[in-house]
């Protein structure tokens, strides 16, 4: 009985304990996001974060956390007998401030990999925690520094950048528009560079040359050098059904057009290469190729062109009644420019025109000029406006020309152009190896053209002029003088006309198919050919060449068609 009472009262004492404590005392529970952060209860650490069941005594207590990196973090708590206290804390990023200082001032900054837009010195607010900080300057070696930066923080970053020796860098490379590459290094070639001092692999390419690659050593200074790519050539095969075809291989080479004729087997430059050929009768083709390292081949079956030669026609416009008069041609070679006569017509030389074609019969009127001007607006010179429209238009320039000749394209579905002086001369000639295709007697002249003679020498007393008198001075109607052979009218005199051709370029060069213009260095004037009213007979014969950049009252056009 008396061991019970003694359990008894020891189970009382125990329980009267305990509910003394849980009264007097209670307990604080912190855990904080990131943990270790330092915990201070009234100014006094406690421990650090997380805590568990700590014991507080009741009444009112300031609990501080701080953490070096983090925005610190404080409360007033008021705790009462029994009270469990618990918090669960996300603390906050702080920030800090960061000068930036360099020597000397003026570099630029990179504050873990991103790059500032100001230069030092600087001053930056930063998250705080660590941070790589780099500086640079032209031609002066990079400096880094990591630092810690805690919350609520000031730090300086003063760095000292060293000299780093630089060089200036040149290539002068052929073909200019060649491609400079470092092999391994993420730098794009510039033509006088800065580069540190050091050895750079170097690779010059270009397509179609055989690549150069190099080490270079960059020196303190101006370092140069001149690199000349080869080209790299392969062979070409063409083969064409017609055996008389003419075979003509043109590329770019230095920025420079050559043009060959084709030889079996013969050796190109890799790259772009055009080829084109023609024979007598058929329809020139051509064909452009990128030939590789391997080489290439080509096959021609050249279509048979049918015209019916001598045969006029003409063609509807879909915004006006019809276009000129034209005439078919035949196609046939025949022998250009006059070794005897001034350096312009030299060399004399053979022409192939393979392919009909057709030429206006006519020189083109004011009137149907003007339907072209109505059609698309385009300012005409006042003084063709006061023209009959039956006259040969005149006072046009070479744009006009061409316009023309493009808008009958247009209008009437066909591929309408001014004449190549190859073209023209043929049309001229109409069969003849004379001056004129009539002869070489300038005093017959007047029967077939309206020129400059002795109707003229009555208004122009100081003039030369051919003896011979065609009843009229200014330029008249067409159709009026003797057609030549080929069925064209006023190929000489009356007005002169437009041809494609820039200026007059002698024949050094010319094609040897005469639908391929013989272009001059410059476009600044063009060539017009046939003489005028107020031409002499010399200046009207076939070979005779002239160029300008002006209108005039003496300068018309003449069309062609092709087939």
């Amino acid at each position: 009985m008396q061991k019970k009472i003694i359990i008894a009262m020891s189970v009382g004492f125990a329980v009267a304990v305990a509910i003394y404590y849980f009264l007097l005392f209670a307990t604080l529970t912190v855990v904080t996001v990131p943990a270790n952060a330092l915990i201070k209860i009234d100014g006094k650490a406690l421990a650090r974060s997380p805590v568990s069941g700590f014991e507080i005594s009741t009444g009112r207590h300031k609990l501080d956390i701080t953490h070096s990196y983090y925005e610190p973090y404080s409360e007033q708590i008021n705790v009462a007998y029994g009270d469990r206290v618990v918090r669960n804390i996300d603390l906050q990023l702080g920030k800090g401030s960061v000068k930036l200082l360099s020597n000397p001032k003026g570099a630029w900054v990179k504050v873990d990999g991103q790059r500032l837009a100001a230069v030092t010195p600087t001053e930056i607010i930063l998250p705080s925690g660590p941070h790589e900080i780099l500086m640079g300057q032209t031609e002066r070696r990079a400096e880094n520094k990591t630092l810690e930066l805690n919350a609520g923080e000031t730090v300086t970053v003063n760095l000292s950048l060293n000299n780093d020796p630089h060089g200036s860098l040149r290539f002068q490379v052929s073909p200019a528009d060649s491609k400079v590459e470092f092999v391994g290094k993420q730098l794009t070639y510039k033509s006088n560079m800065r580069l540190p001092i050091g050895e750079y692999a170097i690779k010059v390419s270009k397509r179609g040359y055989v690549a150069q690659t190099f080490r270079y050593s960059v020196k303190y200074g101006k370092n140069q050098r001149s690199i000349n790519l080869q080209r790299n050539y392969a062979a070409l095969s063409v083969s064409v059904r017609e055996k008389d075809a003419i075979v003509n291989v043109s590329y770019m080479n230095d920025g420079d057009k050559v043009s060959k004729l084709y030889e079996p087997n013969m050796r190109v430059p890799v790259g772009k290469v055009a080829v084109r050929v023609a024979a007598m009768g058929h329809r020139t083709e051509r064909k452009s190729i990128n030939v590789g390292v391997k080489g290439a081949s080509l096959k021609f079956l050249l279509p048979i062109m049918n015209a019916k030669v001598g045969s006029e026609f003409v063609d509807r416009l879909s915004s006006a009644d019809q276009g000129p008069q034209m005439v078919v041609l035949a196609p046939g070679r025949f022998q250009m420019g006059d070794n005897a006569g001034p350096p312009s017509e030299q060399p004399a030389h053979s022409v192939l025109l393979p392919q009909p074609f057709a030429v206006s019969k006519y020189e083109i009127t004011v009137a149907e000029f003007l339907q072209f001007v109505a059609q698309t607006t385009r300012n005409v010179e006042g003084q063709m406006l006061k023209l009959d429209p039956k006259l040969p238009a005149a006072h046009v320039t070479h744009k006009d020309a061409v316009a023309y000749t493009q808008w009958l394209s247009q209008e009437s579905g066909e591929s309408y152009r001014l004449l190549t002086e190859s073209e023209w001369e043929y049309a001229a000639r109409a069969g003849s190896n004379s001056a004129y295709s009539f002869g070489n007697n300038p005093i017959r002249m007047c029967e077939h053209a309206n020129i400059s003679d002795l109707s003229t020498k009555q208004i122009f007393r100081a003039w030369t002029v051919t003896n011979c008198d065609d009843g009229q001075v200014r330029p008249g109607f067409g159709g009026q003088y003797k057609a030549n052979k080929f069925g064209l009218y006023d190929m000489y005199g009356n007005v002169a006309e437009w041809v494609l051709e820039c200026g007059i370029p002698d024949y050094s060069q010319a094609s040897e198919i005469g639908s391929e213009p013989t272009l001059g260095a410059s476009c600044e004037s063009h060539g017009y050919r046939g003489g005028s009213w107020d031409s002499t007979a010399v200046e009207a014969a076939s070979s005779y060449r002239n160029a300008s950049s002006r209108i005039s009252d003496d300068r018309g056009i003449r069309v062609l068609r092709e087939f």
